[in-house]
Formats: structure tokens, C-alpha cells, sequence
């Protein structure tokens, strides 16, 4: 005999919530663990990552209240779980820093509308919003995506402190380069002085790490953080992985997929690590810590609602995107391969859950 539903019980799709703590808490909580490696990244790389992570805020926010208007939803309500703004956050952290703020639009129009929305909205959405929003920008824009700026001084090579006026200005002329339409040759002095590839592509996963260079050349903890140094890649992961033992800690997270995405990331590096020779395929330091897998594992593929649901679907879907980032960053043809990876683990979780949760529902 079939027990009937408590009259007062809400069925609602994904991410439910079996505590106090509502989604809006959640993702509060999501955005706090990031500050360690956003701080690491203005430090090291400008104050264009706060650039980025504001733009894509502010869009996020009016996209997300006119599509909810345009759908006719509780705009109050369903702005006040949080999930557009911690969309915004890891697209913007992911983007180079100072980007062009028609770039950063573009990929929050992506992930919030096309990714989100047309899917039902949050709960509805199979892909993750914020590398649904990366990849495109990726494959449309690929030299703009993989193309960095740091500021320097006119006089040379030197960095600019990344909270200095001269900083900030360099920066914002890089977002929005027709400010200062009569400074053009002054803009340029800042936006082309150090021009790079990201520090993934520039050590193509053969060098060592900075911060082990630095400790054995006696460098100190003084010589780690100067910016300089090029340890600023492997500080920045440290950060993400610090947040995401911290939303380990609050149970925001479970361990489960974080460390099956690490482990088959650790295990297919060891295996094929070959240290001579031209192709190297990475050490497993360098694809752990020279990489974005520290805010793809606890940041990104954790997600609630594109993630799988049951502890062994999240251990497999966890396997699946480890394979897929090592696979498509040593013989694929794009050395960062979160993004593509999660998509692939996203597209893998109805049948995931089909198998992993059957006996949940016998």
C-alpha cells in the first residue's frame, strides 16, 4: 500500500535542499571560497580579473531579470538564489583579464540566456552555464580568449603595482579602448607591452614548477610572491584549491567528485609523464596546479543541477571528466580543457543517473 505525500510537501526539480541553508546561502558561500584565488589573480595578474568579474556581474544580473521578466517569473525571488551571480564570477574568473566588455557580454548572454534560460532556468539548465558561456566564447573568439595583458610601466618592462592608479587605467582602457580615443599611442603603450598567452599555453605543461625553482635557488616565501617570479598560475590554484576545501568543510560539496576528477587526472599523468624528450605530457604537479583543474573540480563540475546526483554517479562523473581533461589537454587540441570536459561529463549524467540511482528508485 502506497503511503500518500504530505500535503505540504514541494516537488521541485534540482538542486534540492534538505537543510536550512537556502540555494541563495549556498551560492554565497560558492563566491566566498573563490576569494583567495580571485585576490591571487589581481595580485599577479592586474586588477582586470575584477574588471571582469564586475562587467560579467552587472550583465548577469539585468540578462537575468529580463528574461525573467520576459517569462514572467518573480524577478525578487528568483534573483535572490544567487545562481546568476556565481555565473558571473566563474566566467569572469576564467576570462583574461580585461577583457573587452563587448567579449564579456557575449559570454554572459550565452551562459545566462542560452545556456540557463531556454533550458527552464535554474534546475532545468543539463550544461553548465559558465562553460557553456566559455567554450562559445573559446570557439568563436579563440585569439581574444587565450590572450593575456598585464600591465607595464611606459619606461619598459616593469609591472605596475595591480592596485596602482596606472594600473586600473591600462586596465579599463583594455575593457572599453574607446574611452580615450585621443591617447591611442598612450593606450597602446599599456595594452601591448606584455601581451602573452595564457600561462598554461606558455609553459605548455614542459617546464617546472616556479615556486620549486624559487625554493631552491633560496628564494623564500618573499621571492614566491614577487610577481616576477611566473608563480603566480600555480598561487592562483593553491587559492582555488584552499575555497574548495573550505566548501568540502561546510558541506556545500561532497568529496566525491573533487577527488575522482584529482585522482584520474594524477594517475593518467604519472603514467604517461615522460621527463625527456620534445613532448613531455606534463608532470602531474603541472597538470594539477599549472592548470585550471583546481576550479574545475571543486568549482565548476560540482555544480548541483548538471552534475550527476547519486555518491557513485558523481565518482564516475567525476572519472569521466578527469579522462576528458588529461585526453583533450595532451592530445587534444586545447591544452585548457575544463570547459570541454565538463560538457562532456554534463552530456554523460541522464545515463549516469539512469544506472547509479536505480536502486534508489526500487
Amino acid at each position: 500500500m502506497t503511503t500518500p505525500a504530505p500535503s505540504n510537501l514541494v516537488i521541485s526539480c534540482s538542486p534540492q535542499q534538505f537543510s536550512k541553508t537556502t540555494t541563495g546561502q549556498i551560492m554565497l558561500l560558492v563566491m566566498a571560497a573563490c576569494v583567495p584565488a580571485v585576490l591571487m589573480s589581481t595580485y599577479f595578474f592586474g586588477i582586470g580579473t575584477l574588471l571582469n568579474i564586475g562587467l560579467a556581474a552587472i550583465f548577469a544580473l539585468l540578462l537575468e531579470s529580463a528574461v525573467l521578466k520576459f517569462r514572467d517569473k518573480d524577478i525578487r525571488l528568483h534573483l535572490s538564489d544567487n545562481s546568476a551571480l556565481v555565473t558571473a564570477v566563474l566566467l569572469g574568473i576564467t576570462m583574461p583579464p580585461g577583457s573587452q566588455w563587448w567579449l564579456t557580454l557575449s559570454g554572459v548572454f550565452c551562459a545566462i540566456v542560452i545556456a540557463k534560460h531556454a533550458f527552464g532556468g535554474l534546475g532545468h539548465n543539463p550544461f553548465n552555464p559558465a562553460m557553456s558561456g566559455y567554450v562559445i566564447l573559446l570557439l568563436f573568439f579563440p585569439l581574444a580568449m587565450t590572450s593575456w595583458h598585464i600591465p607595464v610601466a611606459l619606461s619598459g618592462d616593469e609591472l605596475f603595482s595591480p592596485l596602482s592608479f596606472d594600473s586600473l587605467l591600462s586596465s579599463i582602457q583594455l575593457v572599453f579602448p574607446t574611452l580615450a580615443p585621443d591617447s591611442a599611442s598612450h593606450a597602446s603603450s599599456f595594452t601591448d607591452g606584455m601581451a602573452m598567452a595564457t600561462p598554461l599555453i606558455e609553459q605548455n605543461l614542459a617546464g617546472h614548477s616556479a615556486i620549486k625553482t624559487v625554493l631552491d635557488a633560496d628564494g623564500g616565501l618573499g621571492a614566491i610572491l614577487d610577481r616576477a617570479s611566473e608563480t603566480g598560475w600555480e598561487l592562483v590554484n593553491t587559492g582555488f584549491l584552499v575555497g574548495g576545501l573550505f566548501l568540502m568543510w561546510k558541506k556545500v560539496i561532497s568529496w566525491h567528485i573533487p577527488v575522482s576528477i584529482i585522482g584520474s587526472i594524477l594517475l593518467l599523468s604519472l603514467l604517461f609523464y615522460a621527463d625527456s624528450g620534445v613532448s613531455t605530457n606534463g608532470s602531474a604537479y603541472l597538470h594539477l596546479f599549472g592548470t585550471a583543474t583546481m576550479i574545475g573540480a571543486f568549482f565548476i563540475a560540482t555544480d548541483p543541477v548538471s552534475a550527476a546526483a547519486s555518491s557513485k554517479g558523481k565518482l564516475l562523473y567525476g572519472v569521466i571528466i578527469g579522462c576528458g581533461v588529461y585526453s583533450i589537454r595532451v592530445w587534444g587540441g586545447y591544452l585548457d580543457s575544463i570547459a570541454f570536459a565538463v560538457l562532456i561529463g554534463n552530456f554523460c549524467v541522464p545515463l549516469i543517473d539512469h544506472f547509479c540511482t536505480r536502486e534508489i528508485r526500487h
